[in-house]
Protein backbone atom coordinates (compact mmCIF):
# COMPACT_ATOMS: atom_id res chain seq x y z
CA UNK A 1 0.00 0.00 0.00
CA UNK A 2 1.32 3.42 -0.91
CA UNK A 3 2.06 5.92 1.84
CA UNK A 4 -0.29 8.85 2.34
CA UNK A 5 0.22 12.09 4.21
CA UNK A 6 -2.08 14.83 5.39
CA UNK A 7 -0.53 18.28 5.26
CA UNK A 8 -2.11 21.16 7.15
CA UNK A 9 -0.80 24.59 6.17
CA UNK A 10 0.25 26.24 9.43
CA UNK A 11 2.21 29.18 8.02
CA UNK A 12 0.52 32.57 8.22
CA UNK A 13 -1.18 33.61 5.02
CA UNK A 14 -4.29 33.08 2.95
CA UNK A 15 -3.82 29.28 2.80
CA UNK A 16 -3.42 28.86 6.57
CA UNK A 17 -5.65 26.00 7.74
CA UNK A 18 -5.91 24.42 4.29
CA UNK A 19 -5.55 20.64 4.27
CA UNK A 20 -3.91 18.60 1.52
CA UNK A 21 -3.90 14.83 1.17
CA UNK A 22 -0.89 13.42 -0.66
CA UNK A 23 -0.29 9.91 -1.95
CA UNK A 24 3.05 8.42 -2.85
CA UNK A 25 3.74 7.72 -6.52
CA UNK A 26 3.79 4.08 -7.59
CA UNK A 27 7.32 2.60 -7.67
CA UNK A 28 7.88 2.79 -11.44
CA UNK A 29 6.97 6.49 -11.93
CA UNK A 30 8.90 7.37 -8.75
CA UNK A 31 11.98 5.51 -9.96
CA UNK A 32 11.76 7.18 -13.35
CA UNK A 33 11.33 10.57 -11.65
CA UNK A 34 14.51 10.12 -9.60
CA UNK A 35 16.46 8.92 -12.66
CA UNK A 36 15.28 11.90 -14.74
CA UNK A 37 16.05 14.30 -11.88
CA UNK A 38 19.52 12.76 -11.50
CA UNK A 39 20.18 13.08 -15.23
CA UNK A 40 19.07 16.70 -15.17
CA UNK A 41 21.32 17.45 -12.20
CA UNK A 42 24.28 15.73 -13.88
CA UNK A 43 23.76 17.77 -17.08
CA UNK A 44 23.66 20.87 -14.89
CA UNK A 45 27.10 20.13 -13.47
CA UNK A 46 26.16 18.39 -10.20
CA UNK A 47 28.61 15.61 -9.29
CA UNK A 48 26.49 12.44 -9.19
CA UNK A 49 28.19 9.47 -7.45
CA UNK A 50 28.33 6.33 -9.64
CA UNK A 51 26.71 4.20 -6.91
CA UNK A 52 23.79 6.54 -6.19
CA UNK A 53 21.27 3.97 -7.48
CA UNK A 54 22.35 1.46 -4.81
CA UNK A 55 20.81 3.68 -2.17
CA UNK A 56 17.40 4.03 -3.77
CA UNK A 57 15.60 7.32 -3.52
CA UNK A 58 17.51 8.26 -0.38
CA UNK A 59 20.70 8.35 -2.45
CA UNK A 60 19.20 11.45 -4.03
CA UNK A 61 19.30 13.23 -0.67
CA UNK A 62 22.93 12.20 -0.19
CA UNK A 63 23.75 14.70 -2.92
CA UNK A 64 22.81 17.41 -0.44
CA UNK A 65 20.05 19.94 -0.75
CA UNK A 66 22.50 22.67 -1.74
CA UNK A 67 23.71 20.63 -4.73
CA UNK A 68 20.16 19.75 -5.73
CA UNK A 69 18.90 23.32 -5.54
CA UNK A 70 21.98 24.66 -7.35
CA UNK A 71 21.70 21.97 -10.04
CA UNK A 72 18.01 22.61 -10.62
CA UNK A 73 18.70 26.33 -10.68
CA UNK A 74 21.18 25.82 -13.53
CA UNK A 75 18.88 23.51 -15.47
CA UNK A 76 16.68 24.81 -18.28
CA UNK A 77 13.14 25.56 -17.10
CA UNK A 78 11.60 23.43 -19.85
CA UNK A 79 13.38 20.39 -18.34
CA UNK A 80 12.74 21.27 -14.69
CA UNK A 81 9.03 22.09 -14.97
CA UNK A 82 7.87 18.58 -15.98
CA UNK A 83 9.65 17.16 -12.92
CA UNK A 84 7.96 19.67 -10.64
CA UNK A 85 4.59 19.08 -12.30
CA UNK A 86 4.93 15.33 -11.82
CA UNK A 87 5.57 15.81 -8.09
CA UNK A 88 2.27 17.62 -7.76
CA UNK A 89 0.36 14.69 -9.25
CA UNK A 90 0.73 13.22 -5.76
CA UNK A 91 -1.69 15.85 -4.40
CA UNK A 92 -4.96 13.93 -4.14
CA UNK A 93 -7.23 16.48 -2.49
CA UNK A 94 -7.39 19.93 -0.91
CA UNK A 95 -9.82 21.36 1.58
CA UNK A 96 -9.39 25.16 1.55
CA UNK A 97 -9.33 27.09 4.84
CA UNK A 98 -12.86 27.12 6.23
CA UNK A 99 -13.99 24.70 3.53
CA UNK A 100 -16.12 21.66 4.23
CA UNK A 101 -15.59 19.69 1.02
CA UNK A 102 -12.30 18.36 -0.33
CA UNK A 103 -11.49 19.37 -3.89
CA UNK A 104 -9.91 16.80 -6.19
CA UNK A 105 -8.05 17.05 -9.46
CA UNK A 106 -4.90 19.16 -9.62
CA UNK A 107 -6.35 21.41 -12.34
CA UNK A 108 -9.04 22.45 -9.79
CA UNK A 109 -6.84 22.42 -6.68
CA UNK A 110 -4.19 24.70 -8.19
CA UNK A 111 -6.79 27.43 -8.84
CA UNK A 112 -7.67 27.53 -5.13
CA UNK A 113 -4.14 27.90 -3.70
CA UNK A 114 -3.41 31.52 -2.83
CA UNK A 115 0.26 31.53 -1.79
CA UNK A 116 3.37 30.56 -3.79
CA UNK A 117 4.91 29.34 -0.52
CA UNK A 118 2.17 26.70 -0.33
CA UNK A 119 3.24 25.26 -3.69
CA UNK A 120 6.87 25.22 -2.56
CA UNK A 121 5.84 23.43 0.64
CA UNK A 122 3.94 20.85 -1.41
CA UNK A 123 7.09 20.06 -3.44
CA UNK A 124 8.96 19.48 -0.18
CA UNK A 125 6.17 17.40 1.36
CA UNK A 126 5.82 15.19 -1.74
CA UNK A 127 9.57 14.57 -1.84
CA UNK A 128 9.50 13.69 1.85
CA UNK A 129 6.68 11.25 1.17
CA UNK A 130 8.57 9.65 -1.74
CA UNK A 131 11.76 9.38 0.30
CA UNK A 132 10.01 8.01 3.36
CA UNK A 133 11.34 10.66 5.73
CA UNK A 134 10.96 14.37 6.32
CA UNK A 135 13.40 16.57 4.46
CA UNK A 136 12.70 19.42 6.87
CA UNK A 137 13.42 17.24 9.93
CA UNK A 138 16.55 15.81 8.30
CA UNK A 139 17.84 19.28 7.42
CA UNK A 140 17.04 20.51 10.92
CA UNK A 141 18.85 17.55 12.49
CA UNK A 142 21.81 18.16 10.15
CA UNK A 143 21.89 21.82 11.20
CA UNK A 144 21.84 20.86 14.88
CA UNK A 145 24.68 18.34 14.38
CA UNK A 146 26.66 20.96 12.48
CA UNK A 147 26.19 23.52 15.27
CA UNK A 148 27.26 20.92 17.86
CA UNK A 149 30.39 20.13 15.83
CA UNK A 150 31.21 23.82 15.48
CA UNK A 151 30.64 24.44 19.20
CA UNK A 152 32.89 21.49 20.07
CA UNK A 153 35.62 22.70 17.73
CA UNK A 154 35.50 26.23 19.06
CA UNK A 155 35.15 25.21 22.68
CA UNK A 156 33.48 27.14 25.48
CA UNK A 157 36.62 29.10 26.43
CA UNK A 158 37.65 30.25 23.01
CA UNK A 159 38.05 33.99 23.00
CA UNK A 160 36.43 35.57 19.98
CA UNK A 161 37.41 39.19 20.57
CA UNK A 162 39.02 41.02 23.44
CA UNK A 163 36.72 43.03 25.65
CA UNK A 164 37.38 46.74 25.74
CA UNK A 165 38.62 48.09 28.99
CA UNK A 166 38.06 51.67 30.03
CA UNK A 167 41.68 52.45 29.30
CA UNK A 168 41.37 51.17 25.74
CA UNK A 169 38.20 53.15 25.04
CA UNK A 170 38.56 56.52 23.39
CA UNK A 171 38.21 59.31 25.90
CA UNK A 172 34.99 61.23 25.80
CA UNK A 173 35.49 64.79 24.65
CA UNK A 174 34.18 67.51 26.92
CA UNK A 175 30.94 69.06 25.78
Amino acid sequence: MRRKATVVIEREGRDKGGVFVLEEMPAMPATEWFIRAGQLLARSGTDIPANIGEHGATGFVALGMGAIITGLGKAPWNETKPLLDQLLTCVQSYTPPGGTMALTGWHIIVTQIEEAATILQLYEEVLSLLLGFSLRASLSAFGQRLMTMISSAIGPNTETSPERSESSSPAASPA
